[in-house]
């Protein structure tokens, strides 16, 4: 019934798929996470839980191995008006989730990894299914998550009106085939805060953030990219790491840190459009591992270049907790302030 709360003992669930179709649900797991596993099975054609109700809430609850006929096959297919997912796990599916196509979207401490599948009716393996595909919903919020090793489509792709990033990673590995780290094709309004982007040397695409690709087709009243604090590091040669096409009204830039391979170049943006105060571009050879998804470090080992992270003021004063590993938050201790997004050592 609407407004039910579901609780699922944790353990395996092998081809146990489902749709749900009640508004203000909560299903989560108990005593840790379920895991469930497609083993073949599908809802509605759909992927593994195909949710159609509003405003519903995951919670602990892992997702893995859709697949479907048409090679779209989710964790979730997010149908309703708004969803919530918290502590959760989305890994080797062809979709880790798709939607919702409105309503607010909320993703906290949870993980998506490994989804996605190369097209075979394209010649390039060009890939159209994601880690995660947020569609034209009023607003998606993400906070302490971790992104990583899409499969040659996108590791995180929103269509969202507002779209917010906070205290995540973003990450290819050295091995990942992945095309942007993160894309909003549509544009809106973009906020991303605190974040560790790494682009790896097997991406399928050299941009990491790409921002209006396919000319706002939503009509979204603002078209604005702020990027505050966050570390960039590319091991991929070349490329570059801020992408914004035409539409876009303004690309705010501050305290962000670039490291790149072989020229990679910070922003590609029309002229006249990027504000940017306080951010700094070095190499990536001067952090210790920001390719080791299971354990990654993006702080430097170059002493020389940490004195020159060091800022004399504190550009966002709400910029108050920083995300040492994957999925974790943490308050950043004392008052030094540093360009990017790790303000403390890990």
């Amino acid at each position: 019934m609407n407004g039910d709360v579901v609780v699922i003992s944790a353990g395996d669930y092998v081809g146990d798929v489902a749709r749900w179709g009640q508004s203000n649900l909560t299903i989560c797991g108990s005593g840790g996470r379920a895991r469930l596993f497609a083993n073949g099975q599908n809802a509605a054609g759909k992927g593994i839980w195909v949710i159609g109700g509003a405003n519903v809430t995951v919670d602990s609850i892992e997702f893995h191995d859709a697949t479907v006929p048409d090679q779209n096959g989710a964790g979730i297919r997010a149908e309703g008006n708004g969803l919530t997912i918290i502590n959760s796990g989305f890994f080797d599916n062809e979709n880790g989730m798709l939607g919702p196509d409105a309503g607010d979207h909320t993703i906290v401490r949870s993980e998506f990894a490994r989804n996605g599948v190369a097209d075979p009716a394209k010649v390039d393996g060009y890939g159209r299914t994601h880690n995660i595909y947020v569609g034209s919903a009023n607003k998606v919020t993400v906070s302490a998550s971790h992104f990583h090793g899409a499969r040659i489509g996108h590791n995180f792709k929103s269509r969202a009106k507002e779209t917010r990033i906070e205290n995540s990673y973003f990450m290819d590995g050295s091995s990942g085939s992945a095309s942007y780290l993160v894309d909003v094709p549509d544009g809106g309004v973009v906020v991303l805060r605190g974040n560790l982007f790494q682009k790896g040397p097997n991406a399928d695409n050299s941009i990491s953030v790409h921002y209006g690709e396919e000319y706002l087709a939503h009509g979204w009243p603002a078209n604005t990219l702020t990027l505050v604090h966050n570390t960039f590091v590319s091991t991929r040669s070349g490329g570059v790491f801020v992408s914004a096409d035409g539409g876009v009204s303004s690309v705010v830039a501050t305290a962000n840190l670039f490291a790149g391979t072989g020229g990679t170049a910070a922003f590609s943006v029309p002229a006249g459009r990027l504000t940017q105060t306080g951010s700094l571009s070095t190499v990536a050879s001067k952090f210790v591992a920001p390719d080791n998804v299971s354990s990654p470090n993006f702080w430097p080992n170059d002493a020389t270049l940490l004195n020159q992270m060091v800022l004399g003021s504190i550009p966002d004063a709400s910029y108050t907790a920083d995300s040492p590993l994957p999925r974790t938050l943490r308050a950043i201790a004392g008052s030094t302030r540093y360009v990017g997004a790790l303000q403390s050592a890990p």
